[in-house]
């Protein structure tokens, strides 16, 4: 809901690049390479689904699959294996504090708990691969160190050029228990007038699957980023206060204002460590793929299939104005 882009996004837009640089040259440079070992016949037709009378193969469900995520997918293992060939050779190593640092900062940047489990949850990653995920940027970030250093001049240019981006309107933060009947609603809003904690109750009776963890935390929120009759509602709340029920398309809703923020608009200097990390994301967008497309003229990296997906990853880096753009939605 309220993502902030730079890890999680940043990783994404360079995966894209990159995956048009790794078969562009690919296609141009072919070394010499043996034939990739032939699956076994039986275990190639090997069935996975019955559809009436027909038959769903591996070899069917792969093609699949290839087709849809195959080119981002391989994209991301060549660049982190490649991550860790070249730290490992250049002796640079990531410890322990340092990644535990940056999965707190990636996990920070979201606007609450449910919003990073959504992240993670949409791109298939578990706590594992979200720390192996942030480990490749920290080596990444390391191997183009050098060529990654931004100037307070720089800073100054990128905020001048996109001042209206630091612009934030009011948000609310709100945290919800959604059920299905007005009963039930009222049952529990009778809990809270009995002190029962808001939280618990979200979390044992709340239908929505993606916040009941997090005690129903929906983020921040400004105007039209929910439905209108939570937004009314939550414009009558104080601080620490919770509604009657509201009835909305999804259900029933009692809410709980747990903060406020004003409008406002950040100064150069307070926007100034994102405006750093924005820049560094645009030059690893145009760095890495070149870096990877090096690799793959030179022999290293061989690609052994063609490219499914010819027509992605070339839209090119981000702009500064789309770069701005996110920094516009970063609560």
């Amino acid at each position: 809901m309220m993502r902030k882009w730079l890890t999680a996004g940043g990783l994404a837009v360079l995966i894209a690049v990159a995956s048009f640089a790794i078969y562009a040259v690919a296609n141009e440079a072919k070394p010499k390479a043996r034939a990739a070992p032939q699956a076994d016949a039986g275990q190639s037709a090997s069935i996975v689904a019955t559809v009436g009378q027909t038959n769903i193969t591996k070899d069917e469900l792969y093609e699949a699959m290839l087709r849809q995520v195959g080119a981002q997918t391989l994209q991301e293992m060549v660049i982190r294996r490649l991550a860790d060939e070249q730290a490992a050779a250049k002796g640079l190593t990531v410890g322990g504090e340092e990644l535990e640092a940056g999965m707190d900062k990636m996990r920070g940047s979201f606007a609450s708990e449910a919003d990073f489990q959504s992240y993670l949850s949409s791109v298939g990653l578990d706590e594992a691969g979200y720390a192996s995920q942030i480990k490749m940027q920290l080596q990444i970030g390391k191997l183009f160190a050098s060529e990654l250093k931004v100037t307070d001049e720089q800073v100054a240019q990128f905020y001048a050029l996109n001042e209206a981006s630091f612009h934030h309107p009011a948000q609310v933060r709100l945290s919800h228990i959604l059920v299905k009947t007005e009963d039930q609603a009222k049952e529990l809003y009778g809990e809270l007038a009995k002190g029962a904690d808001f939280a618990k109750l979200a979390a044992e009776f709340s239908a929505d699957v993606a916040t009941r963890e997090a005690g129903g935390d929906l983020g921040y929120l400004s105007a039209g980023q929910t439905a209108p009759e939570l937004e009314q509602a939550a414009g009558q709340l104080k601080t620490g206060a919770y509604s009657k029920p509201v009835k909305t398309a999804y259900g029933y809703h009692l809410l709980k204002l747990t903060d406020r923020k004003p409008a406002s608009t950040e100064t150069a200097e307070q926007a100034k460590d994102r405006i750093v990390e924005l820049i560094r994301q645009q030059r690893l967008n145009e760095l890495v793929p070149q870096w990877l497309a090096g690799f793959t003229a030179s022999g290293e990296v061989t690609v052994r299939i063609p490219n499914p997906n010819p027509g992605a990853g070339t839209g090119g880096a981000a702009s500064t104005d789309g770069a701005a753009a996110n920094a516009a939605g970063t609560p």
